[in-house]
């Protein structure tokens, strides 16, 4: 079937410039042939869900697990704003004819998890709808995210119970090795959500080239001079920001939700946070992207509407 496809391509290139000399119609046989050659590349898809791609929604949640889960306030947020994700979603689901189904929601954390119990409510929490899933399923689906994330953290917590146990959560290597074989399918409208405070930081992903860094802490933070009004200057001048970690992410979009401030002395360390991520997301080819505050979550709720559902 494949050499026939390529036989046929063949075909209308010999017959199209044979027939027609000018520059204006080889350009618009070659996109023609391109996008033939684009269409059969990604054959996984059926070509009514492939036409459909910006109405399948493929979800990911990344859970920042790191010492910012000590925190009730911020566990507290973090299982409302899964709610909200969930909900988000589900009304997505809802609007849809049921031939069209083709959506997916999932979890993920970096490292994974040594407790095997944290993995299988994660793998639970992964969620796929097609025309043949029941319409219990949205029920279903409403029922687990109100109930197994808070299992979830409390495990988590039970795990790692002062702060110096906790080795970080890698999403700098997140980006590198995973976001794109884990977060982005040529089938759906890829949509990545990530649950932080936007410090970055694991024990094994510590680099630095030149001013550039795999981690963003506190502390790291507190050394820059960066806690002045001329802070956005500075950083430019000085390169300061994260190390490019992939490329080439135009297909995946990014809701960073929860930055906040740990560094009381600096007031201008948000800034300088929402500066490093922008910047960095940029530098990897991302082109849709906000980067939400620790409000209360249900000011968060219609920023997770808006992103998802526009």
């Amino acid at each position: 079937m494949k050499n026939l496809f390529q036989l046929f391509i063949i075909t209308i290139l010999t017959i199209g410039l044979s027939s027609c000399n000018s520059k204006k119609a080889d350009a618009a046989l070659e996109k023609e042939v391109s996008k033939a050659l684009k269409k059969q590349s990604k054959g996984d898809c059926p070509s009514y869900i492939l036409e459909n791609k910006k109405n399948n929604l493929n979800v990911s949640i990344f859970l920042d697990l790191s010492d910012r889960i000590t925190r009730p306030k911020t566990i507290q947020k973090d299982l409302e704003n899964l709610q909200s994700i969930s909900r988000a979603f589900l009304s997505h689901i809802k609007t849809k004819k049921l031939i069209l189904l083709q959506d997916k929601m999932q979890l993920y954390f970096n490292p994974e998890p040594a407790n095997d119990t944290i993995n299988t409510i994660a793998e639970k929490l992964h969620i796929e709808f097609t025309k043949e899933s029941p319409k219990a399923d949205i029920a279903l689906t409403e029922k687990l995210y109100a109930s197994q994330p808070s299992t979830l953290y409390d495990l988590a917590k039970a795990d790692s119970k002062k702060p110096k146990d906790f080795p970080g959560s890698d999403i700098w290597r997140f980006f590198k090795d995973n976001v794109k074989d884990y977060t982005i399918s040529d089938c759906h409208r890829n949509i990545l959500v990530i649950l932080t405070d936007g410090y970055m930081y694991h024990e094994n992903s510590q680099m630095n080239e030149g001013k550039l860094s795999s981690y963003l802490t506190p502390k790291s933070l507190n050394r820059l001079p960066l806690s002045n009004s001329n802070w956005k200057t500075t950083l430019i001048d000085n390169q300061y920001g994260f190390i490019k970690a992939n490329e080439n992410l135009a297909d995946l979009e990014v809701l960073v939700i929860g930055i906040e401030s740990l560094n009381p002395k600096n007031p201008y360390s948000i800034d300088v946070m929402r500066a490093y991520w922008t910047n960095w997301f940029h530098e990897m080819g991302i082109q849709k992207f906000k980067i939400q505050n620790a409000d209360l979550a249900s000011s968060v709720e219609k920023v997770i509407e808006d992103f998802i559902n526009p």
